[in-house]
């Protein structure tokens, strides 16, 4: 574990509450029990050695396969080296040492190592989180302000990606507003270029394609009546307004047939209602203790920091 771990679970009392800062963030740590250093039986053991010694070999490996093809492209030379293994060579964009390479689990030792070889060096490896990669320098690009030409798509990429929720929620509750008018959504949707599609028959936990789940997105569709308008659903990228058509009450045999089903849903509910209380039980009892502060400017504005 990182250092500021280990420093509080074996120095804090048992049922203290300790917070830490590590480069992950911020940690609540309480130690709820210490079991004092003992010589173990094998039998207790030897799931752990033989995971142990499993992980040892397979990363043995996996390292001396990547020594293997490095040693291989630096004769050979990396295109002539994966063809050889049938695997494929990919050239990345230009990146900057806080930069991601995308198809790599974890490029951080790639890059460091990269940002200290110059073009001319020979092929190397590093790890990825999930085995390693064998790569080489290529060229290397200054820092500098790209011009405008090369960055406008960005540019516009972000003013659209900003305007189209603002955008949307504007014309899905103008469209609400036209078919609430003349009870017409068809007709609301013709005059906005809205298109209009039909679902089959659906319970709370049926899904609508472009929709979702109706029971997460909209359950206010389940209160309405038959012919009835609802108002504007956002829908995360769609935008939506439905008029519901038909409406079916369960019979005895769909209850009967579904009643394990709702039983554990209305279980989930109450552990989550349970957790909730918990959670702010917790929340007060660590403010009544002053081991937490919560920012008030945070609260007003929940989306600050996501």
């Amino acid at each position: 574990m990182v250092p500021q771990f280990d420093n509080a679970i074996f120095t804090q009392k048992i049922g203290d509450n300790k917070i830490i800062k590590t480069q992950y963030g911020y940690h609540v740590v309480q130690v709820e029990e210490r079991t004092q250093a003992h010589t173990q039986d094998l039998n207790e053991v030897l799931p752990t050695i033989q995971a142990t010694l499993l992980r040892q070999k397979s990363t043995a490996s996996q390292d001396a396969y990547a020594k293997a093809l490095t040693s291989e492209a630096i004769k050979n030379g990396l295109e002539k080296t994966a063809a050889a293994h049938h695997l494929q060579p990919v050239t990345t964009p230009p990146v900057n040492q806080q930069g991601v390479i995308q198809a790599l689990p974890d490029g951080s030792q790639l890059i460091s190592r990269a940002f200290g070889s110059k073009p001319s060096d020979p092929p190397q490896s590093a790890p990825t989180g999930e085995g390693y990669a064998v790569f080489q320098v290529k060229s290397v690009t200054p820092a500098h302000a790209p011009a405008f030409a090369d960055w406008k798509s960005h540019v516009l990429d972000d003013y659209r990606n900003d305007q189209v929720p603002a955008l949307l929620s504007q014309k899905t509750a103008e469209l609400a507003a036209k078919a609430k008018v003349g009870n017409d959504l068809g007709k609301a949707a013709k005059e906005l270029g809205a298109t209009v599609k039909t679902s089959d028959l659906v319970d709370q936990r049926g899904q609508v394609p472009d929709f979702g789940a109706v029971g997460q997105v909209a359950p206010q569709l389940f209160d309405l009546a038959p012919g009835a308008v609802s108002g504007p659903i956002n829908a995360g990228r769609t935008g939506v307004v439905a008029k519901l058509e038909d409406k079916q009450q369960p019979n005895d045999a769909d209850i009967t047939k579904n009643l394990d089903q709702t039983k554990d849903q209305i279980l989930e509910e109450k552990r989550q209602e349970a957790f909730q209380v918990f959670a702010s039980n917790v929340i007060s009892e660590y403010k009544k203790k002053n081991l937490v502060r919560v920012n008030s400017k945070s609260q007003q504005n929940p989306n600050t920091g996501e």
